[in-house]
């Protein structure tokens, strides 16, 4: 069992309370879809896989953004397990690339990414 604090003891039998720091891991996230290469086009759903190892299930914060510019903020369904954006892309060029960045943040500040690339038919 983790502790807040822990007794550290010396040879000589001094002690001293000192607080101990839980190792907190980053949160996890993954591009379900679209996939990497991906031909879309009208409404591209993004679905996105996002956990943490200290957040209750669908608490953290999913944002997608679209050439690095912020799309929109996801919202967890519970049906799913799966954050969800709609990206209308009918306003983009037909033929042009485009990077989909999938950002989750947990309540601690923790951030990880993941990206796939797109191109508009």
């Amino acid at each position: 069992m983790l502790n807040t604090r822990d007794r550290v003891s010396s040879l000589r039998g001094n002690s001293a309370v000192a607080p101990v720091r839980p190792k907190v891991r980053s949160p996890r996230i993954r591009m379900v879809t679209p996939g990497a290469n991906f031909k879309v086009g009208g409404d591209v759903f993004v679905l996105i896989d996002a956990i943490s190892d200290h957040e209750t299930v669908g608490n953290l914060r999913v944002e997608v953004l679209i050439d690095g510019s912020k799309l929109v903020t996801a919202k967890y369904s519970p049906l799913s397990g799966y954050y969800g954006a709609i990206w209308d892309s009918s306003s983009a060029r037909s033929g042009s690339i485009h990077t989909l960045i999938a950002k989750v943040t947990d309540s601690d500040g923790n951030t990880k990414s993941a990206l796939t690339t797109v191109s508009v038919r």
